[in-house]
């Protein structure tokens, strides 16, 4: 049986989708998926540095810049945030298949396309961060569909803020998708599979407010 990959009926016809990648023998359309994701990447990427999202860094230093150096530093500003984006898509789906892979013992390229939708689902959550910052001034970290909002009522850390910010309504769908496939890809036991899938999430999101925390001296760094 072969499998022609449909990112969006894998996300909302999740079990007859994964009935026929547990059968498939071979999978086709891997690099016009790819393809389409690197596109939608770029796209999503481009527009949220485009609108200022994630530009604080940068604006620290806007009075002490001229204006050719200003836009000089924005482009190389939004080439970063471009690399990465595909950066962290090539995470996604190959690492942390890899990962998955290896604690569950599930077919790598079945997996791989779990990826794929998962990494959608996270497109359309950066895609969600633009009215919030252009309507009402919050940035990723509070947004109204994440935790970040009630933590920042809670705490002044900017670290916990950030951890917390990364848990949104997105990436419960997306804990669920991974565990629910898992499951369904693998013969390892259920309690397993919810406990590695919830631990690499719970990494990633310590992972992500890392870099929120660090982002503007970096940022700063390499535009130095």
């Amino acid at each position: 049986m072969t499998y022609r990959i449909q990112l969006f009926k894998l996300l909302f016809k999740r079990h007859d989708q994964l009935f026929v990648i547990r059968k498939a023998e071979r999978i086709r359309r891997v690099w016009l998926s790819l393809l389409l994701l690197v596109m939608l990447t770029l796209l999503t990427y481009a527009s949220t540095a485009w609108i200022g999202l994630g530009t604080d860094p940068l604006s620290t230093s806007v009075n002490e810049l001229s204006r050719n150096d200003y836009e000089f530093h924005k482009a190389w500003f939004l080439l970063g945030r471009l690399l990465t984006g595909l950066t962290l898509m090539l995470g996604t789906i190959f690492l942390s298949t890899f990962i998955f892979w290896l604690l569950f013992d599930l077919p790598y390229k079945k997996m791989m396309v779990v990826q794929m939708s998962v990494w959608l689902i996270m497109l359309v959550e950066r895609l969600t961060w633009i009215p919030f910052m252009v309507y009402l001034g919050l940035d990723w970290y509070v947004s109204p569909l994440s935790l970040g909002i009630i933590a920042s009522y809670t705490t002044s850390l900017d670290w916990v803020i950030y951890f917390f910010g990364a848990v949104s309504l997105f990436q419960f769908i997306i804990i669920w998708l991974q565990i629910k496939s898992a499951i369904f890809l693998s013969n390892s036991r259920k309690w397993w599979v919810v406990t590695g899938v919830i631990f690499c999430n719970l990494l990633l999101f310590a992972g992500t407010a890392a870099l929120s925390y660090f982002d503007t001296t970096i940022v700063q760094l390499l535009l130095s």
